[in-house]
């Protein structure tokens, strides 16, 4: 049974590309009709981007877009013209969410900026994600997941201590914070309006809400006045801290030591006698002053056994261990994420039968049944007639004008 906590929520959703998208997906996989306005002549980055079933691209085969866009409703309409904002305009009437991701600007240039879109619906609730926000000296510099990754320092922290930044990639600014960030301002606002009838505008700068991903570090250049170094698998505090190589090809055991007990366990199933013996290793101190010498120990009973062994073994023991799973082991050989439902098989009409991912979480102990992302489109003419109230001659008309786009 689906979890339909947020039934009776509707969504305006004219988000695109990375963390817009993923904020409104958390909404429709719990029962909000996310009704998705877009444009097959200028369509969502994500859409055009890959993996594409078979490797075969088109609008309705990325993998990367439906995995953002589950449970969605698409309408595809022309916004440049007159016809298509009107139209818009008719959505954001029945709407209790408009949202979008654009930079500072440019709904006021489609006319659905705050204030317009106030005027058609005034307890609308209405989530803008800019980069920088809307105000401020900087508000105006664009970028996308990477490029907020690069301006919080999140690039320059994540990589090896004696190599260069490597960077997270897209994780943290678009599937982590700023989607999460998103999701509690808009329930907030909400509650706010189930209880006082009014709306709210909520200004999420994206690279304000990623930099709680970097708090620790921030703090830490405020106090010395020095940047932080990188430290890749490593720990400030505890030796060994480290993921290391394990039998077979790419498969590695994540292995860390939070006190001396642990220490001694650890030296004393890896057979390091000598080691286990030292006084010198005896404490967190001395061991990262001695942290190579101590993870080439390590590293030499890894390589000679499987991961999966390495942590049952370790873990027997009461030291944190935990296999690094790509993708395809995470998806067949983690027991817990299959034992709580993570993975959903659902089909689509072009993408076939594929898994994707649940949210992490359960209310009232349900977990929630996805619903397959949209073709583009799908749904323009069922929601045009049946929550807009247009009769079939009208949306004839509508697309043979081209404001209906597919």
């Amino acid at each position: 049974m689906k979890a339909q906590f947020l039934k009776g929520i509707r969504f305006a959703d004219l988000t695109w590309a990375g963390a817009g998208p993923f904020s409104t997906k958390i909404f429709a996989d719990f029962g909000a009709d996310v009704i998705k306005v877009e444009s097959a002549s200028r369509a969502d980055p994500v859409r055009l981007g890959g993996p594409f079933r078979d490797g075969i691209p088109g609008l309705n085969r990325s993998g990367y877009f439906a995995s953002r866009n589950t449970g969605k409703r698409s309408v595809a309409l022309n916004l440049k013209s007159d016809e298509g904002r009107a139209v818009v305009h008719d959505l954001i009437r029945t709407a209790d969410v408009v949202s979008n991701n654009f930079g500072p600007g440019a709904m006021d240039r489609l006319g659905l900026g705050y204030e317009e879109v106030r005027r058609i619906r005034p307890d609308v609730i209405y989530l803008s994600m800019p980069m920088y926000g809307e105000d401020g000296p900087l508000k105006n510099l664009l970028g996308v997941g990477m490029t907020i990754s690069a301006v919080t320092g999140l690039m320059s922290l994540t990589g090896y201590h004696d190599g260069p930044p490597l960077g997270p990639g897209t994780h943290f600014p678009d599937h982590a914070a700023n989607p999460y960030h998103a999701a509690f301002a808009v329930l907030a606002a909400l509650r706010h309006r189930r209880r006082t009838g009014r709306g709210m505008k909520i200004d999420l700068a994206q690279v304000e809400s990623t930099i709680n991903c970097v708090g620790p570090a921030v703090l830490e250049q405020a106090i010395t006045g020095q940047e932080p170094a990188r430290v890749g698998n490593r720990s400030l505090e505890h030796a060994p801290h480290n993921v290391f190589r394990c039998q077979g090809e790419d498969r590695w055991c994540a292995v860390t030591v939070l006190n001396d007990a642990q220490w001694e366990s650890l030296a004393r199933v890896i057979g390091a006698t000598e080691l286990a013996a030292d006084p010198g290793l005896a404490t967190a101190a001395g061991r990262l002053a001695r942290v190579d010498e101590v993870e080439a120990a390590v590293a030499r009973w890894t390589a000679e056994r499987d991961a999966e062994t390495v942590m049952e073994t370790l873990q027997a023991q009461g030291i944190p261990a935990g296999v690094v799973h790509d993708p395809r082991s995470l998806m067949e050989r983690d027991p817990q994420l299959r034992h709580r439902g993570y993975w959903q098989r659902l089909d689509h009409p072009e993408l076939k039968e594929a898994t994707y991912t649940s949210p992490p979480f359960r209310l009232d102990g349900e977990r929630v049944a996805l619903s397959r992302p949209p073709l583009i489109g799908e749904h323009t003419d069922a929601v045009l007639s049946d929550i807009l109230g247009y009769d079939a001659a009208r949306i004839a008309a509508l697309r043979a004008a081209g404001t209906i786009e597919v």
